[in-house]
């Protein structure tokens, strides 16, 4: 019998960058009373959904949607330490691409973002280009994610709208683009969970739990 894995993926509640189009790279932000309202119902979606690890980004936008999300599941206090705190693996590998000088300015109206050559391998200035940030995820994927899902098991991981883009890279799902990930984001809805199927650690399809309503970029 094939080994079936199951990872379960999306992107972090809304915070107040997002509502201001700022972009928000390393910055750690918290989410806005709505953003924890999305984590909630992104834990309804993914209650059919037992875990064998959960994992978010260092970030606490990511941290606390994954914990809020779990809670909300109802099924998963297994993940749970003796002293009730959620048993979360946070990793820098799915962080969201430093924006470098561009942090907290509007990507939709600053003259410099709208201008500067936006490509996957241009790195932002002082920042990340999208290729640097896609071999740090191929690595989480290859070191983390694969041995796990190989074996059968459930994963859940709450990261980044880059991060998002950047798996659908990294799972074959869709080809190294010649311009840039960062364009693609504002497609990318926040806590609106994504299942990737795996047998025997092959990928065999991805697919949203719930059409996800608009949200802010």
């Amino acid at each position: 019998m094939p080994k079936k894995g199951v990872l379960v993926l999306f992107r972090h509640g809304q915070t107040e960058y997002n509502k201001l189009h700022y972009m928000t790279g390393l910055h750690d932000v918290a989410l806005t009373e709505a953003g924890e309202q999305q984590a909630q119902a992104a834990g309804a979606l993914i209650r059919g959904f037992v875990f064998d690890l959960a994992y978010s980004s260092t970030l606490k936008r990511a941290h606390r949607t994954a914990l809020l999300a779990l809670e909300a599941s109802g099924t998963n206090n297994h993940l749970k330490n003796p002293d009730g705190s959620w048993a979360i693996e946070q990793s820098a590998g799915i962080v969201e691409a430093d924006s470098g000088d561009f942090t907290a300015r509007n990507k939709h109206t600053d003259p410099e973002i709208l201008a500067y050559p936006h490509f996957y391998d241009v790195a932002l200035p002082n920042g990340e280009s999208d290729k640097q940030m896609v071999v740090r995820i191929q690595v989480f994927y290859d070191t983390e994610l694969m041995p796990r899902l190989k074996r059968g098991e459930t994963l859940l991981v709450v990261s980044h709208s880059g991060i998002m883009v950047g798996f659908e890279i990294v799972a074959g799902i869709r080809p190294v683009p010649v311009e840039d990930v960062w364009s693609r984001r504002s497609s990318v809805p926040n806590a609106a969970p994504v299942v990737y199927e795996y047998e025997d650690g092959q990928f065999i399809r991805h697919y949203p739990i719930a059409e996800p309503g608009a949200s802010e970029d």
